[in-house]
């Protein structure tokens, strides 16, 4: 309660921005068919396109009209990086974002101050529509080791509990399990998938009449929610989890609604469109296509028609937009050199190696592992690398660093980041 009144009261010291933006996200999604959300959407479109035009390099001799801008994805920002941001930023403060390497591909991006805003009030709203609020205890399921780590201060002030899911053995869980059912106010879970999963498969084989009430909302992200896991959270838990389809270099994109298997799209922060996997035209109803964003609120490194590497298709429902499948990058289980499946990405450790431009991780036999790695520059780091992939592989791993040139996708059009090729 402390943290959420301090948090409201910094906000309204400082302009009530947070506020005002949480309120302007609210309105549009839930009136997102109205007069009034319509033309608000559209002048924060025609204002980024308006502002890259004149302040971009890369988009000097664009026209006012989104489908005539070109497709970008990670590589052409990167490999034209510079250009690809707004003079008006460049002497003033800004915050650098690390993606995520789900895709095998480490890239960074820079958040003007507005933009950081808009994404905590992106945050607000949805976490709100899953039952979380600010000051509720936050256990934040992740494989920590591949990103920045936030201070103990910090952590504290936001009370949140980082779990590398790589700690999750049944003794701890069983511990985390009866931390959780102790307490006396209600927590909240956020995570992959696969950790959930663990968790409610450990439950099945230890204790599969264990019921827990301490819990009020989970939030599933990076990985599609199955059935399985679903129904088995909500056989622990007593809670439906809903699933979030979000990205760190832009922010949280569609969210489930509670008691629905379609998302939500975020269009008050983001115009999203869906286009043929082979063509930039746009994907009938329905058929798998490219999910490709343009950022409404990042004036600093502006990404417009930005192919997230993700797959989906879409629906009109209530009038309304919606997704109705997302599919991510191909990740194989591969195994450590125990014996025992791994089934988190392990590929995301390239997030702290920006030197390379693409990574793919073969497992050939037991023990045996190929480290693919693609890289325009010589890469010094291949012993700190290969440390890191150990830790969770096994000491004994014997793993082989291969340079290619280039990592093929797959028909779908996705590109395999963990390949288990044991015989």
């Amino acid at each position: 309660m402390l943290r959420n009144i301090l948090f409201w009261t910094t906000d309204k010291l400082t302009g009530s921005k947070k506020k005002a933006n949480r309120n302007d996200i609210k309105f549009i999604i839930t009136n997102s068919i109205s007069e009034k959300a319509k033309k608000k959407k559209k002048k924060y479109l025609d204002t980024i396109l308006q502002h890259v035009i004149e302040t971009v390099p890369h988009y000097k001799n664009e026209k006012l009209k989104i489908d005539s801008f070109p497709i970008v994805n990670k590589n052409i920002i990167r490999a034209n990086f510079i250009d690809f941001q707004s003079v008006i930023y460049t002497d003033k403060k800004k915050k650098t974002v690390s993606t995520s390497g789900s895709t095998g591909t480490p890239f960074m991006v820079y958040h003007d101050k507005n933009k950081s805003t808009r994404n905590t009030a992106d945050n607000l709203y949805f976490w709100g529509e899953a039952g979380y609020k600010i000051g509720d205890k936050l256990y934040f399921f992740r494989l920590w080791n591949a990103f920045e780590k936030k201070n103990f201060l910090t952590h504290f002030a936001q009370n949140v509990v980082p779990i590398d899911v790589f700690d999750l053995t049944d003794s701890f869980i069983d511990d985390l399990l009866d931390t959780l059912q102790k307490r006396k106010r209600k927590s909240c879970l956020l995570g992959y998938v696969s950790a959930f999963e663990k968790i409610c498969k450990h439950l099945d084989r230890k204790n599969p009449n264990f019921r827990i009430t301490s819990v009020k909302s989970i939030i599933a992200i990076s990985e599609k929610l199955n059935q399985y896991t679903k129904d088995s959270v909500k056989k622990y838990f007593g809670i439906e989890p809903v699933s979030r389809y979000s990205n760190i270099e832009n922010g949280i994109i569609a969210q489930q609604l509670k008691g629905k298997s379609h998302f939500i799209i975020n269009d008050a922060s983001y115009y999203v469109e869906i286009l043929d996997i082979n063509t930039n035209e746009p994907a009938k109803k329905g058929v798998i296509g490219r999910i490709v964003i343009t950022d409404l609120f990042n004036y600093c490194t502006p990404m417009i028609r930005y192919d997230t590497g993700d797959l989906g298709a879409f629906d009109i429902i209530d009038e309304k937009k919606v997704l109705t499948k997302i599919e991510g990058r191909k990740i194989d289980s591969i195994k450590n050199t125990k014996g025992e499946i791994i089934s988190f990405n392990l590929v995301l450790m390239v997030n702290k190696y920006p030197q390379l431009t693409q990574c793919q991780l073969v497992q050939k036999s037991k023990k045996d592992y190929i480290l693919k790695l693609n890289s325009n520059n010589i890469f010094s780091k291949e012993e700190e690398l290969l440390s890191d992939f150990k830790r969770y592989l096994g000491k004994d791993a014997n793993i082989t660093i291969e340079y290619v040139s280039e990592i093929p996708l797959l028909a779908s059009g996705k590109r395999r980041v963990m390949v288990n090729e044991m015989v």
